[in-house]
């Protein structure tokens, strides 16, 4: 039966302290803790059929490098933030022991969200898959010229566009590249895609909401094709000429424990001044 936690902090000092002394609490309370830097190594040193529990200390992206870590197995995830964002790491209002002994006992609630699958192409016929739980963006690269590309869904093609690049997020992602590049915030409980331009050469590009079963197609074209890269998550895919993006709803979930204020709470206060007349 799995037991263990895993403490995941950033390299924030303050994140590293306290990591050290939260695991040291678990171990004196009873609980068989143990602390990973999220920067290395890019695997969990416990299997994740082991744990009961990972606790990811930092801003989201030291979130989003946990599930990775975890290669996004069923692991309860219970974000603690000590960084700028918390719409993944939460900022708890209760002491973090009662809070991870909580979360063991099962009385905190648990969200499941979607990640994305993609299939990145090279030009010489190479590929690669890859898992996201925010987005994948193809960007244009260090030359700074725009990039060509077909958006499609379904196989129909949709728009031919100009642009800095294109953001294909999860519900979760929504709040993250997505946003600033124009795109609605979306309900974490949503399983579909958002498809959002960068900066097109157009007007009257809008991003696309699709279906929990549709597939977003991205078809390279122009001079440029072979200057953009992929990102996924933040980190550069390690892969020259992108042909084609094949994007698709995960087949796997992460698990989120919700331990401090709901999502909503989080865009209000984040976005919309906690809900209060702005001047």
């Amino acid at each position: 039966m799995a037991s263990k936690v895993l403490i995941i902090p950033s390299v924030a000092p303050a994140a590293r302290e306290h990591a050290r002394l939260l695991c040291a609490r678990l171990v004196t309370a009873g609980f068989d803790a143990v602390v990973q830097p999220a920067e290395q190594p890019a695997q969990a040193l416990v299997p994740a059929d082991d744990l009961a529990l990972a606790v990811p200390m930092g801003g989201d992206g030291t979130f989003l490098a946990a599930a990775r870590m975890l290669g996004f197995a069923p692991v309860p995830l219970l974000g603690l933030n000590y960084g700028d964002l918390g719409f993944l790491s939460g900022n708890p209002s209760r002491d973090e022991l009662d809070l991870v002994a909580s979360a063991l006992a099962g009385e905190l609630p648990v969200e499941r969200r979607s990640t994305l699958d993609a299939a990145v192409t090279a030009l010489d016929g190479s590929s690669l898959r890859v898992t996201a739980l925010n987005e994948v963006a193809y960007t244009r690269g260090a030359s700074g010229h725009v990039v060509e590309y077909t958006l499609g869904i379904n196989g129909t093609p949709v728009a031919r566009l100009r642009a800095d690049g294109l953001v294909v997020s999860t519900a979760t992602g929504s709040t993250a590249y997505a946003l600033s590049a124009g795109g609605p915030i979306v309900s974490p409980r949503y399983t579909g895609l958002v498809a959002v331009p960068l900066a097109p050469h157009s007007l009257s590009s809008r991003a696309i909401v699709t279906a929990p079963s549709d597939v977003v197609e991205v078809s390279m074209g122009g001079r440029n094709m072979g200057e953009a890269s992929v990102f996924v998550d933040g980190l550069a895919l390690d892969i020259r000429g992108v042909s084609s993006i094949s994007v698709e709803r995960g087949e796997r979930e992460v698990l989120l424990v919700q331990g401090g204020d709901d999502y909503f709470k989080s865009v209000s206060h984040v976005f919309f001044n906690g809900g209060e007349l702005r001047c």
